[in-house]
């Protein structure tokens, strides 16, 4: 896993295509163990597929303070929209649209025909 630092973020960058339960929960513990100077992002720009319980850490983590998401394709997003997770995640197209607070992917409703 790779951790970026800016001015106004912490970014976890899992470098794997999948993201398993044991994965998940290192994720969930490296979340907790920034500083809460900054806000905190995970970028999973190249993670194609994410375990059931790497949704259920944002319901966790929501509570202790904002998660966000950047770079995610378009089977994690249908699978965070059709979980109602997005009720607990920030979700951006990009790195500039998280670092300006723009631009947040909101308001996408799936159901299955």
């Amino acid at each position: 896993m790779k951790i970026y630092s800016t001015e106004s973020h912490y970014i976890l960058n899992p470098d794997c295509h999948e993201i398993t339960p044991e994965i998940a929960d290192f994720l969930g513990v490296a979340y907790k163990s920034m500083p809460r100077d900054k806000k905190v992002a995970f970028d999973l720009s190249i993670v194609e597929t994410c375990s059931n319980k790497f949704f259920k850490i944002f319901e966790r983590l929501y509570s202790e303070r904002p998660v966000s998401l950047i770079n995610t394709n378009e089977k994690i997003l249908a699978s965070i929209y059709l979980m109602k997770y997005d009720n607990f995640v920030k979700i951006y197209p990009n790195d500039i649209s998280l670092f300006d607070d723009k631009h947040e992917i909101i308001n996408r409703r799936f159901s299955l025909v």
